[in-house]
Order: C-alpha cells, then structure tokens, then sequence
C-alpha cells in the first residue's frame, strides 16, 4: 500500500467540521457521519450540547477539550470516536478520530480477560467447595471408623468368646451368622477407609525386604479350607525361578490378591479357583512378576468388563452373594500406585481371569531364615497381675474384663477415663494398662504423657502401657509410641492378640 492510499484510508477515518457559536455547520468534510453544512450541530448528536456551556465560559482566544471513546449514532451509523473540540472567538473545530474497529478489538479483548477471570475465580471457588467435601467427606467416614468399630469390637469378641461354650448345633449356626455378617461389615469399613487413604494420597508405598514365598504359601492356607467347605479345587503354583526375597510393599501386594482371590471364591460355585505367579522379565536387581488368578464362576458379561474397576460396581444380582462394590476398584489403585499393570478377561458362565503384572527389586544376599514371632511367658508369681483398663464404652470394658478373668492370670480394674486412671495408678501398683485413645476430659495421649512425665515413682512411671484405636495404620502407631506408648492394638481384635500382646509387655517389664 502506498503512503497516499494509507492517507487516503486514515482520512476516510476522521471528519472535520467547523461551527458557528450558535451552533450551524458552516463546513464539514462527511468522511465519517453526513452532516450537512447550514444544519445545527445540536440536532446531530445530544453529545454537542456540551458545547453551549464552553462557548459561555470562553476566556482565551482559543481553549482544546479532548473526549476519549465517544459512541456517536446518527440513524443506521453507529461510530465509537474521539472527539477534539477546539473553540476559539468566532467559531468552533470538531474533529472526529473514527477508532470503532479498535475499540471493539479492545472490548472483546477485555471481555475475554474477564471471563478468563470469571473462569479462574470459578474454578478457584470449585477447588475450594472440592477441599472442603474432601475434608468433610474424610473426617465423616474417620468418625464413622471409630463409632462403627468400637461397637464391632463388642460383637466379634463375644461371638469369640459364645463359640467357646457349649452350644447346640443350631446356636452354633446362629453365631456362625452373625459372625460372618460382622466380619462383612468390618470389611466394608476397611474398604471405605482405603478408598479415602487413596483419594487422600495417604497411602504411601513402602518398599521393604520380604520372603515372597510365605506370600503365596499364605493364600494357599488361607483358602484350602474355604476351597474344601465350598467342594471346589483351589491350585497355586510358583515359579522356582523367582527370588527367594524380594523387595517391594508386601502389604499392598497381599491386598490386591487378596480382593481378587476372594472375589474369585465369592463367585465359582463348581470347579477351580488357581493362582499361578511366574517371571515376567528381569533387569539388573530388577522384576516384573505376573499373578493370574483364575477361576470356572459366574463370568462377567462383555458390555460390563470396561466398568469392571469403577466404585460401587456390582454386576451380579445374586443377593446372597455379598459386596460393597470397592474391591476391585481399590485393587485398580493400588495397581496404579504399584506401576503395575492389571487386565481382566471373562466368559459368561465360564470364569474370568485377571492378569497382573507389579514390579520388584532385589538384592544379591545370602537368604536368612524369617523371623519367627517371639514366645513370651508371664512371670512366676503367686498373684494374679493386675491390669488398668482404661475405657468408656460398656460393651468392650465387660468384653475385655471377660477374657482376661477367663483367663486366670488377672485382675481387671475399669477407669471411663484419662482422669480416671490416673487417681488409681496413684492409689494402686498395676502390671499393665489398656489404654483407649478417645477418651472424654483426658484422651489416652495425654494420660500416658501426664504418666510418664509427672511421676518419680518408677511403678507408676514405668508401668507398661498398651493403647488401643479403630485406626490401624503406620501412622496411629507411631503416634502411640510416641506419646511413650510400648504397643498398640486395633479394634477389632482376635484375643489371643490381645493375650499376647499384654503378656509380651509383662514379661519384658519384669526382664528389664
């Protein structure tokens, strides 16, 4: 474009126009509106009336007055301009700047700013609403763990302890019943605390030496007796080829089989439930391993299998079969956070297999024998030892108090609370205390600090403390020990834990 075609197009852009003081057009070149000259300026826009006001007030020989970003219309035209006024003592000089396509460049160059803002406070708020329901979703479903396993505790321990007496055959099918309901709902709390662990990025991977073997020995034994009871085959097979120890989380691996290996049971009623390990590949210290359990059950029809690992998904109908529906999507999870890999296939009424493949590490050593659990004995005494539990729910004190009287190495004294048990350490000498972590005015932490800490009598001092919480996890245990804690227990427990566990602090106590 030349530099008169460019004048020429910045011309068509601007209009100026000269007006009397009593406001007719006495010339004006119409580039952008046509105006026509001996017409009042007035009756062009309502904008000009300004113009009466500065002609009155007038006192130099001429004044400018700029206006940024006029919207002008006359009829059909519609311009957005700027408008230099120039007035002097015998007339007045309009120019007009024609910016219409730049302002509206600018403007919606604004409106996207703005809406890009509306969106980033949009998702902001969103982010917040989403933190909020995670907080609120996780401290739910932990107040729901404790309130639901404290009482839980109560019914298997004294389903453990009515299976002990002598019962008729439909009194032990009756117990059988309700332990196997309850075990189910112990079940569904400990998939719901996982699924939140997950979501939470809680779980964390914990790489340590094992002996991969007793794993897989472990189903084996687990579900012979369930296989047998069930009237079908359950095969295992492992091959010799893979290290004695490997590396890697053993609990998250045992968890993803374990979901698998009891779905699998769940749902083959005739034939074979197997489970087949062998070595993928090895790299240098190294692994992948594939597990492939398979079994002859119901099968999963084809439309189904893509939503196989989504949460709360159940395909079969069969309401005697029971579920929550989180199985398989933890297992895909815990996959995930593995770096494994897992694939389903399945036949309607023939079975279905899952194919999974996880990665290990190992290390070039001479195996050492796994460490067996320590045997532990109580101290040659003519009196029973006398034990504190400290706990404010009616149903675990007397659950508790019955197997350790059952026992006939104890006494038992019940404190409700932290308080509590403090004015009795101070008016009697205790072998042991049981310590519940949620406790009214004096939790179980502050009581074990406040007796640890304010006491120079060693008997009260040193007396061995064990605590015990709905929350089984790394974490709650190490906040036990920390407080100055020697062990803790999780609710629900089996009693011969329990047992042991008090007897193993006893013991150490009257070693030390």
């Amino acid at each position: 474009m030349t530099y008169q075609e460019e004048r020429l197009l910045f011309n068509q852009k601007t209009q100026c126009t000269v007006v009397y003081h009593d406001g007719k057009i006495k010339e004006t070149d119409a580039n952008v509106f046509q105006w026509k000259v001996g017409t009042s300026i007035y009756d062009a826009h309502p904008f000009f009336e300004i113009l009466k006001s500065f002609i009155e007030v007038l006192e130099k020989e001429e004044t400018t007055y700029n206006f940024p970003c006029i919207h002008l219309e006359d009829g059909k035209i519609e311009k957005i301009c700027d408008i230099t006024i120039k007035i002097n003592t015998q007339e007045v000089v309009i120019l007009l700047f024609d910016y219409s396509s730049k302002y509206h460049e600018l403007n919606k160059i604004a409106q996207q700013k703005n809406e890009s803002i509306l969106k980033s406070k949009k998702l902001e708020l969103k982010n917040e609403y989403l933190l909020e329901k995670e907080k609120f979703k996780n401290s739910f479903i932990s107040n729901i763990n404790h309130e639901i396993r404290t009482p839980l505790t109560g019914i298997l321990g004294f389903i453990e302890v009515l299976e002990k007496t002598n019962l008729n055959f439909e009194q032990e099918e009756l117990a059988r019943i309700i332990k196997r309901q309850s075990l189910h709902l112990n079940a569904l709390i400990e998939d719901m605390v996982d699924i939140a662990k997950i979501e939470s990025g809680k779980i964390k991977i914990v790489e340590e030496r094992f002996l991969f073997v007793n794993l897989v020995e472990g189903f084996k034994e687990t579900y012979a007796k369930l296989a047998e009871d069930k009237g079908i085959q359950f095969e295992t097979y492992i091959d010799h080829n893979i290290q004695e120890y490997l590396i890697g989380d053993r609990t998250r691996v045992f968890q993803i089989l374990n979901n698998i290996l009891n779905n699998a049971f769940k749902f083959t009623e005739e034939g074979k439930v197997s489970l087949s390990v062998t070595k993928n590949y090895q790299r240098t210290n190294k692994l992948s391993i594939s597990f492939k359990i398979e079994d002859t059950g119901l099968g999963i029809q084809a439309e189904n299998l893509e939503n196989i690992f989504e949460r709360f998904t159940r395909f079969n109908e069969d309401k005697q079969i029971s579920g929550t529906g989180l199985g398989l999507a933890i297992v895909k999870d815990l996959v995930d956070l593995l770096s494994g890999e897992i694939k389903v296939t399945s036949k309607p009424e023939h079975g279905t297999t899952f194919d999974i493949k996880l990665p290990f590490k190992f290390e070039i050593t001479k195996s050492s024998p796994e460490k067996k659990k320590k045997k532990y004995s109580l101290p040659e005494s003519k009196k029973k030892f006398r034990v504190l539990l400290v706990e404010d729910e009616e149903a675990t004190q007397f659950l508790i108090m019955k197997i350790l009287i059952t026992h006939g190495s104890f006494f038992v004294d019940v404190a409700i609370n932290g308080e509590e048990a403090i004015s009795y350490l101070e008016r009697r000498n205790y072998d042991l205390v049981l310590m519940d972590l949620k406790l009214s005015k004096v939790d179980g932490y502050q009581a074990t600090h406040m007796i640890r800490n304010n006491y120079g009598d060693k008997v009260i001092s040193e007396v061995p403390i064990i605590g015990f919480t709905a929350k089984s996890t790394q974490i709650e245990r190490d906040k036990c020990l920390k407080s100055g804690m020697d062990d803790f227990i999780a609710k629900p427990f089996e009693q011969e834990d329990l047992i042991y566990k008090i007897v193993k602090q006893i013991a150490k106590k009257a070693a030390s």
